[in-house]
């Protein structure tokens, strides 16, 4: 499932981006605290918005991260047990494992 994984690394890496959004926001509203001259009229509402607007978009962000990755491990989950099941069903007779599948690792 090649598309399902890409989404998944997509998502991920924009949750991960966002954070140099978030820090950025954090310098501006500590310019505009310390009276420095800001581009554009940014004031401290505005900065605020910033902050209220990154935050919801950061939050959408990880639901939908969220999303993707639990349909990843899942589906990645079932594939593996589909094709470890019929590899061992595809065996002459159905034979068993030649060990025990308990403990096989290693502790």
């Amino acid at each position: 499932r090649p598309g399902l994984y890409l989404a998944d690394i997509t998502a991920w890496i924009a949750i991960l981006l966002l954070e140099l959004g978030i820090g950025y926001v954090a310098k501006l509203f500590f310019d505009v605290i310390a009276g420095a001259e800001m581009p554009a009229g940014i004031s401290v509402w505005t900065v605020i918005a910033f902050v209220v607007a990154l935050g919801m978009v950061r939050i959408a962000s990880i639901a939908t991260g969220a999303w993707f990755d639990i349909r990843h491990r899942f589906t990645m989950s079932a594939l593996l047990r589909n094709n470890l099941l019929s590899g061992i069903l595809k065996k002459p007779g159905a034979e068993a494992l030649p060990g025990a599948t308990g403990p096989s690792w290693p502790f």
